[in-house]
């Protein structure tokens, strides 16, 4: 294979993750999911929050991670008590999260940069075979990140909990995700099932566009070879 062709699987996988994370980014934040999944999941009932209690506890989270206000500190109405919606252990797991949080975007704009430059240079050097040069590039790479987030699919839809368990001991070093829905309200907003939803919901959005224009690019490089 050609180094050009080489280079722009590389970059086009690495821009293939920036987009990955794109979609985690905008899926976790996404109002309108927090509220179907409340619905469904009779969350006022299981917190014991008001629903304007619940919107802004849910608010409070959002804007904490988005860099918006220093601390998740809220109080509200809990079972008919006025008190401290989240205690101490959730608010340290949530500067935990908000760190993973900024670093994943530090990491999608590192990603995006390299995948950019990577393939700009793979065109340049490709001079009259850009096309399939690009082509080829992006079934490579960013079919074989796919192949990995499909597996991951699998993993999630197989046995979400050992999935989700998984994934905090990779990315976290302490217990403090482990959180007691007796006690603490975190739990309760987004229980299991809520992240089980918000998992298979960010995969498959970014599989099917990733997956439609494969095969788009082929068609059409197809087409100019025909």
């Amino acid at each position: 294979m050609k180094r050009s062709s080489i280079l722009s699987g590389f970059g086009f996988f690495l821009v293939a993750a920036a987009f990955l994370l794109t979609v985690i980014d905008f899926c976790s934040f996404d109002r309108s999911f927090f509220v179907k999944e409340y619905a469904a999941n009779n969350t006022v009932q299981a917190t014991g929050l008001t629903e304007e209690g619940l919107e802004a506890a849910t608010d409070v989270l959002l804007d904490y991670l988005k860099d918006k206000r220093d601390n998740i500190d809220l109080q509200a109405e809990v079972n008919g008590n006025m008190r401290e919606v989240f205690d101490a252990r959730e608010k340290a797991h949530m500067i935990d999260v908000k760190r993973l949080y900024r670093s994943a975007l530090t990491v999608r704009t590192v990603l995006l940069a390299a995948g950019i430059i990577c393939v700009a240079a793979a065109v340049y050097m490709a001079g009259k075979d850009r096309l399939t040069v690009v082509s080829s590039g992006y079934l490579y790479g960013v079919l074989f990140l796919g192949a990995v987030v499909a597996a991951l699919l699998l993993y999630a839809l197989v046995d979400f909990n050992n999935f989700w368990t998984n994934f905090h001991l990779t990315f976290f070093d302490n217990d403090l995700w482990l959180l007691d829905p007796n006690t603490e309200i975190m739990i309760n907003m987004v229980p299991e099932t809520f992240f089980y939803h918000l998992v298979v919901r960010i995969i498959l959005m970014f599989l099917i566009p990733v997956i439609v224009l494969a095969v788009a690019l082929r068609f059409i490089s197809r087409r100019r070879a025909a």
